[in-house]
């Protein structure tokens, strides 16, 4: 009876996270609860690259409307150079656009570093100096602290791992934020383009798109 009573609480429990059996990878789950409506940031502390501590989302009046956040460490040798780029292509497109359609100017870019660690604002300055972005148009950030960084990854189904080697596995999605910090889009980081003309739908929802 024992052996059975377990049996039924692991199979429930699979079928709970898997969704009904329908999702068996990280990436699929948190698609499914993204789409749900059940992904929203946590809204902790953050110290910003200039040293200034930003609230960048969780109030319904704040502007920008619309983010595009990534998650990097400035020692990533792979993913991150990659997102780094793509993001240096939409500052470009953000800054050239943005006076001729106003609703950009509800856009913003953020990267975030869970590598509390190491980290600091200091060093996120160079990597900010390094990328040349525009503090108008990109913010780099980090968690105040390491519970901090746990909190904000698992509110978005981020996952990172180490490595091994002093440094991370992690995911590689840009994420479309609303001025609330919910979740609402997930994008390939190639998939920058796509990203931004989200960003900028959300942003044109804003009554202050208009003005």
């Amino acid at each position: 009876m024992l052996c059975l009573a377990l049996t039924f609480g692991l199979v429930m429990a699979l079928q709970h996270w898997t969704h009904g059996f329908e999702v068996w990878t990280f990436d699929g789950r948190r698609q499914l609860q993204w789409q749900a409506g059940e992904l929203r940031a946590q809204p902790v502390a953050l110290r910003r690259s200039d040293g200034s501590t930003p609230r960048l989302w969780g109030d319904a009046g704040a502007m920008p409307a619309a983010y595009l956040v990534d998650f990097i460490y400035t020692r990533c040798p792979s993913v991150c150079r990659a997102l780094g780029g793509e993001y240096q292509q939409m500052q470009r497109a953000l800054i050239l656009r943005q006076g001729s359609d106003p609703t950009l100017r509800g856009v913003h870019l953020v990267s975030i570093s869970f590598d509390v660690e190491h980290d600091s604002p200091t060093q996120l300055a160079r990597h900010a100096a390094d990328l040349r972005a525009d503090p108008l148009v990109w913010s780099l950030a980090v968690p105040a602290t390491p519970g901090d960084a746990s909190a904000l990854l698992r509110s978005l189904g981020v996952v990172v791992i180490p490595d091994g080697e002093g440094g991370f596995v992690h995911n590689g999605d840009i994420h479309l934020m609303d001025e609330r910090g919910r979740l609402r889009g997930l994008f390939a980081f190639d998939q920058w383009p796509q990203a931004l003309e989200a960003a900028q739908r959300l942003a044109a929802t804003r009554p202050e798109a208009s003005r």
